[in-house]
């Protein structure tokens, strides 16, 4: 039986979910000026977000599931991207160039703490709207593609626990029966209709 909460469907489901939530987080994170992370941990993130959709997919995820499930999923995300990126690309180089950087070492590190949301536990409005939008985005895209797929999954399940309706209806009409009566009884007290007398006590009857 077709089920979408498990087997290749639930996978499917999983992996959408996490990919779109995924992607959507880094574009956020990226388009607010944060610093993303290598490729190698950006995969690891995922398989790890792929663990978690998996568990959640059990049961057709609604608005409120998938705002908890992408809003808990874009926070964590961007604690990781800032902790290990930082939460703001690098700074560039004043007009001295390298000179200039010899000549001030503490310069990238004071512009990397002076930028809003740099640490993991501070987080800039700016960073703050943009991973609120991609959760609202994707909550909005995923949960189109749930109900598509639970009501595709009922449509196909359907005509297997229906009756048919083309088979025709029986209606049972009850008939009245009249008692019938043994062809071999005989009814002393009445006189038959031909023939002469049978007894005496027919005759009496007759009289």
């Amino acid at each position: 039986m077709l089920t979408p909460s498990s087997g290749a469907v639930g996978f499917g489901r999983a992996f959408l979910w996490a990919v779109v939530v995924l992607a959507l987080a880094l574009t956020a994170h990226f388009e607010a000026g944060g610093h993303l992370p290598p490729a190698g941990v950006i995969t690891l993130l995922g398989a790890l977000l792929l663990v978690v959709t998996t568990l959640a997919v059990r049961r057709q995820i609604r608005w409120p599931g998938g705002l908890a499930l992408a809003g808990l999923g874009q926070g964590a995300l961007h604690q990781v991207f800032s902790f290990l990126g930082g939460a703001c690309a690098p700074a560039p180089l004043p007009d001295g160039g390298a000179h200039a950087h010899l000549a001030d070492p503490l310069a990238p590190v004071l512009a990397h703490e002076a930028c809003a949301g740099a640490g993991p536990t501070g987080i800039d409005p700016g960073m703050l709207a943009w991973h609120l939008l991609a959760t609202v985005v994707s909550v909005g895209l995923l949960l189109g593609v749930e109900r598509g797929v639970w009501l595709l999954a009922s449509w196909l399940v359907r005509p297997l626990s229906v009756q048919p309706l083309w088979l025709p209806v029986v209606r049972r009409v009850p008939v009245l029966v009249e008692p019938e009566t043994s062809a071999g009884s005989v009814d002393l007290h009445v006189a038959p209709e031909r023939g002469p007398p049978s007894s005496a006590l027919v005759m009496d009857l007759a009289a």
